[in-house]
């Protein structure tokens, strides 16, 4: 099991990541802190969405992610949007956000795994999160 620390992901942000960014859209339940962190860093706000994909045990429970987004969220255009989870290993959650908020300039970040920016690379190994 990889360990992880706060100071680590903070510091990922601070050298991955520029302030030339609109909005962040955090995926909850994952990216919410992540998210957050990386909100205060480039000082824009942050919403919230939630995709219904994994349980608990990291087990897919449906073929394609179910996405829950306020209206608000959807009608968010021409922005450089940040999309922010925890992990993404198919990449099917970030994808299912990116199609709910089509005219965008969409950048997608994760801890681990893959994405635009990933801070700390590929997914090999079960992850011991400081927030456990």
């Amino acid at each position: 099991m990889k360990k992880i620390s706060l100071d680590s992901i903070i510091n990922q942000i601070k050298e991955k990541l520029t302030k030339d960014y609109d909005i962040v859209i955090a995926i909850g339940r994952g990216g919410i802190l992540p998210g957050y962190l990386i909100s205060r860093f480039v000082d824009i706000p942050m919403k919230i969405v939630y995709v219904d994909f994994r349980n608990d045990k990291h087990e897919q429970k449906y073929e394609n992610p179910k996405v829950k987004i306020n209206a608000d969220i959807k009608k968010i255009k021409d922005k450089k949007i940040l999309i922010v989870d925890d992990i993404s290993n198919s990449g099917k959650t970030i994808k299912s956000v990116k199609k709910q908020i089509p005219n965008n300039e969409i950048t997608t970040v994760v801890i681990y795994g893959n994405a635009d920016i990933s801070l700390f690379g590929k997914h090999d190994e079960c992850i011991e999160w400081p927030w456990q």
